[in-house]
Parts: structure tokens; C-alpha cells; sequence
């Protein structure tokens, strides 16, 4: 699995796909609404749950992992193009 790392960590928009996946499922599978969650404290005891429940820990890789892959390509890693990138576009 080659993956342009250097590159992908440096785009807002890869940080951006995973925290709404992240957070839009964590929210779902625990069945909590974003307006209940009005602390730091509760956050972390949601986090803390869904760590400690194995069937939300592997959905929750699952879909992490469904935004990390580039579907263009027929394999998991990144296509030879974006394996020679330095930089994100402008």
C-alpha cells in the first residue's frame, strides 16, 4: 500500500473528510445528537465509549478507511501520479 503521505497530511480538505466521517458516525452509532454533546467532557466520554466498544471501534476504522483509499486506482495505494507530488495544488 503506497500512499503519498507527506502529501495527503498536508491538505486541509483529507483532515476535513476524516473528522466529518469520523464524527458524523460516531454520532450515529451512538444515537446522540450534536446538540447534546454541549462540553469538552461529554465529547470525551463518547470518545472513550466508542473506544472501549469494539463494534463501533471497526466501523468507525472501517469508514476512516473508506476516506483514506483512492478509488481511481484498482489497488489500495495512490496512483504513480500522486506518489510524485511534492506539494498539494493551489
Amino acid at each position: 500500500m503506497k500512499i503519498n503521505w507527506k502529501v495527503r497530511l498536508k491538505n486541509p480538505q483529507f483532515w476535513i473528510a476524516i473528522v466529518v466521517v469520523f464524527f458524523a458516525n460516531l454520532f450515529a452509532m451512538s444515537g446522540v445528537t450534536f446538540e447534546e454533546i454541549n462540553s469538552w467532557d461529554q465529547l470525551g466520554v463518547l470518545l472513550l465509549s466508542a473506544l472501549k466498544n469494539p463494534y463501533t471501534f471497526i466501523t468507525l476504522g472501517a469508514f476512516v478507511y473508506a476516506t483514506v483509499i483512492d478509488f481511481t486506482t484498482p489497488k489500495i495505494g495512490d496512483s504513480p501520479l500522486v506518489l510524485d507530488k511534492k506539494t498539494i495544488k493551489k
